[in-house]
């Protein structure tokens, strides 16, 4: 499953307001064993909903986390490893402290007001790029 054309709307059940989302940074390449970080900021909205996902290249988007009003609710398969918080109203953030080439991917976030985005098999972004994780050759 492809991800949409950059500057689509977010889609959300039942409501029809778009979310703007800033992601950062683009592109992470770490070592086995590095700590990767990502970052998303909502402009327009505080909602308390957010979300995490990754979509390994060819295959279907697999949500990774759910913050409800802070607290990060991993699916399984992501409680090892991976840290997610809420900076603030805002900001939230993915952490992997230890990357490995299962890691490698593309991740993506998400924000909305109510639960249902949880259930959604494909989230767009508007006006921001999801983050390339890729392993680098150990320099040791």
């Amino acid at each position: 499953m492809s991800l949409p054309p950059l500057g689509s709307q977010v889609l959300s059940c039942c409501v029809s307001q778009s979310v703007t989302i800033t992601q950062w940074p683009h592109y992470i390449s770490r070592p086995p064993g590095g700590l990767a970080e990502i970052h998303c900021y909502q402009n327009d909205t505080d909602y308390e909903y957010l979300y995490w996902y990754k979509q390994l290249r060819g295959k279907d988007i697999q949500l990774v986390v759910v913050l409800v009003v802070g607290t990060p609710n991993f699916e399984e398969g992501f409680k090892s490893g991976f840290q997610a918080v809420k900076v603030n109203e805002k900001q939230w953030s993915l952490t992997i402290s230890s990357v490995q080439g299962k890691d490698e991917a593309f991740y993506l976030c998400a924000a909305s007001s109510h639960s249902a985005v949880a259930h959604l098999r494909s989230v767009t972004k508007t006006y921001s790029r999801e983050a390339v994780i890729l392993l680098t050759p150990d320099s040791h």
